[in-house]
């Protein structure tokens, strides 16, 4: 499985043989060396890491996304090439006539299935039996038109989040688990905008969501039905999660959500496959007029997934650069 490279520290960053060059600035002489097949995603949580230009193009020749982090080590910058994809200006251009009414229709069915994942991990998590049944209740009376299912996914997220965090979280609230989850979301976020990019649509045009001032509608339709598999992390980090600010060992954890195996088509696939799959599915779906395939989170991966986690943060805690498998 690739790598998503994690950089805390001033390193230099640099590109020799298709290998990624990681410098220490503390020891000069100190190389560490990872192929660019091997790497899935670049985190970058130090504003003073210095980046070759030379590198930057390969990484999105090869269209891995390279996120940059503030001062506060949220996300904040994804560098993406546009035009990677060699019918880009066809898939684009079919991507503004995509059919409204065939968009509201596969609204309905991610914000179901969003649904139906969030009530599938408060099951497992053994939370109270009526909540559970109310978003059984909310997914099987989703009417299939946009503004029903906006409606629902409200009422749904409501209850899931009070159900899983405690009866008085409220969603962008200046808490620990509210920089958590933001965190863990923007993650998703620059890996699938990469993805889109890809396969040669833009990152802007949305299904649902519409904003003039998001750059990432498509995105925040992508990532709707993933979104549980950081509330799961998050969870079970939330009695610790006590500051606004992420400590590094809560960050490299979260980083981990990209390694949660997906369901897709009854098959197992790690997020990053899903989600190429899923936009082909997509594009199926409008161009083809295929049944659209939507993924599924795979719940019972979810204990091995967090034994992983810890194994791996206590493997590499002491380097200046992290390697996450």
């Amino acid at each position: 499985m690739p790598n998503i490279i994690h950089i805390t520290k001033s390193d230099d960053l640099s590109i020799s043989n298709n290998q990624l060059v990681m410098i220490d600035e503390d020891n000069n002489d100190e190389k560490n060396k990872i192929s660019l097949n091997d790497i899935s995603a670049i985190v970058i949580e130090n504003c003073h890491c210095k980046i070759s230009a030379i590198l930057q193009l390969r990484l999105v020749e090869n269209n891995i996304p390279i996120i940059i982090c503030n001062e506060k080590h949220q996300p904040e910058i994804h560098l993406l090439g546009l035009f990677n994809h060699f019918q880009v200006t066809l898939r684009i251009n079919e991507q503004i006539e995509w059919e409204k009414e065939k968009k509201e229709k596969l609204w309905s069915r991610i914000v179901e299935n969003k649904i139906e994942n969030q009530r599938a991990l408060l099951e497992y998590l053994e939370k109270s039996d009526v909540s559970i049944e109310r978003l059984k209740t909310y997914k099987e009376n989703l009417k299939k038109d946009d503004v029903s299912a906006e409606h629902q996914e409200a009422i749904a997220s409501r209850i899931y989040f009070q159900e899983l965090y405690s009866n008085s979280f409220k969603r962008f609230d200046e808490d620990g688990v509210n920089s958590a989850l933001n965190y863990g979301y923007m993650i998703l976020r620059a890996i699938i905008s990469s993805k889109i990019v890809a396969k040669g649509f833009h990152p802007s045009l949305g299904l649902h969501h519409k904003s003039q001032f998001n750059a990432y509608n498509f995105s925040d339709d992508i990532i709707e039905v993933f979104r549980p598999m950081v509330d799961y992390l998050v969870y079970m980090y939330k009695d610790i999660l006590n500051e606004v600010k992420l400590s590094k060992e809560i960050r490299q954890k979260i980083l981990l959500v990209a390694q949660q195996k997906v369901l897709f088509n009854n098959k197992k696939y790690d997020f990053f496959q899903a989600v190429d799959y899923y936009l082909d599915s997509i594009r199926n779906y409008f161009v083809k007029d295929e049944e659209v395939i939507i993924p599924t989170l795979s719940v019972m991966d979810y204990e091995y997934w967090v034994f992983w986690s810890a194994y791996v943060w206590f493997s590499y805690a002491d380097r200046c650069w992290d390697i996450w498998i």
